[in-house]
């Protein structure tokens, strides 16, 4: 029997897939000051934090594809929040697709065009906004990565 707050094991496939990955990831994190969250809640997805320096938070999100196992998705993401009004506005967009039997090289051109489209974004560029939330909702997921972008 699960206990109601454990999540669940990630499955081995999906550690392999980062694995092999890691050194790149990493790498484009340390030089760009990304916070990394692997398998946050335990989804199969590591995702790349940080905040803008115009506003809000903002991840690069790498997501392995469980139908397929090579490939993996990359999507971008950057929100503002409003804590006055508990509402959120935001952006996302799917960046491309990693096929893990190409070179890492190919990985840290779709990191850095990821990175490079959220950094072109402006306030105009994020949706309406959507809530109210909770106090507790609109609060960031994380203790905060370093200085923002």
């Amino acid at each position: 029997m699960r206990t109601p707050n454990r999540l669940p094991a990630v499955p081995d496939e999906i550690i392999e897939a980062f694995r092999t990955i890691a050194p790149t990831v990493e790498a484009f994190a340390r030089e760009n000051n990304l916070l990394i969250e692997r398998y946050r809640r335990g989804k199969g997805a590591w995702e790349l934090h940080f905040e803008r320096q115009i506003g809000g938070q903002a991840n690069l999100i790498l997501s392995y594809r469980e139908r397929t196992g090579h490939v993996l998705d990359l999507s971008a993401v950057w929100w503002v929040d409003d804590r006055v009004t508990r509402t959120r506005r935001l952006r996302a967009d799917k960046i491309g697709v990693y096929d893990r039997r190409d070179t890492p090289k190919a990985l840290r051109q779709l990191l850095e065009s990821a990175l490079a489209r959220v950094d072109s974004w402006s306030d105009a560029d994020l949706g309406p906004p959507r809530g109210p939330f909770n106090d507790r909702a609109a609060e960031p997921a994380d203790s905060g990565p370093a200085a923002g972008r």
